[in-house]
């Protein structure tokens, strides 16, 4: 009797959480069949569209995932100034990377689910850190293109004036070094 028991609440705790992760993917047109696509949407909405609304879905997504929340909470707004805005990015940037990308939380990890899980972070800290792992795991010819070419496009970004003409050859090299990710 008490086996029964125990099936059936297991059984309910499974589908309630089948439930859960269905309905936050419904709310929010998130595609089901990729909750790592899903992740990356919310945290990407929440950097372009920082808002209360923006934030709350993401905390709620992550909660239905299982995934830990960092216990500092989200600086929302935008910078007062251009000076302020580099500094609120990069506080933004920690906060978003610190909710790892699923694909590089996968098992076994594959130089493909890394080099994806890569193209999801925002700041360089993490960036580097997941270029290193990929470097130990899965050295290549690739792998070292793709540690070059994102050391050139920091050295391109530091370097490079907040006019239009820079900042568009500045998008270019970075769709280049994602192709090269991707590929």
């Amino acid at each position: 009797m008490a086996v029964w028991l125990i099936t059936f609440i297991a059984i309910v705790f499974i589908i309630a959480a089948a439930g859960a992760k269905r309905r936050a993917s419904k709310r929010y047109n998130l595609p089901l069949e990729s909750p790592a696509l899903s992740l990356a949407i919310l945290k990407e909405n929440l950097l372009e569209n920082p808002s209360d609304g923006s934030l709350q879905k993401l905390k709620e997504f992550a909660t239905s995932q299982n995934l830990t929340l960092p216990e500092k909470e989200y600086p929302l707004g935008k910078a007062p100034s251009i000076e302020q805005d580099d500094t609120l990015f990069l506080i933004q940037a920690s906060w978003l990377d610190s909710l790892t990308p699923l694909e590089l939380l996968e098992e076994p990890q594959t130089e493909k689910s890394l080099t994806n899980g890569i193209l999801r972070l925002y700041s360089d800290e993490a960036i580097s850190k997941a270029l290193e792992d990929l470097a130990k795991k899965f050295p290549s010819e690739r792998q070292k293109k793709l540690e070059q070419g994102w050391r050139e496009l920091c050295e391109l970004r530091d370097g490079s004036k907040a006019d239009y003409n820079s900042l568009e050859k500045l998008r270019m090299e970075k769709e280049k070094w994602e192709k090269l990710a991707s590929g």
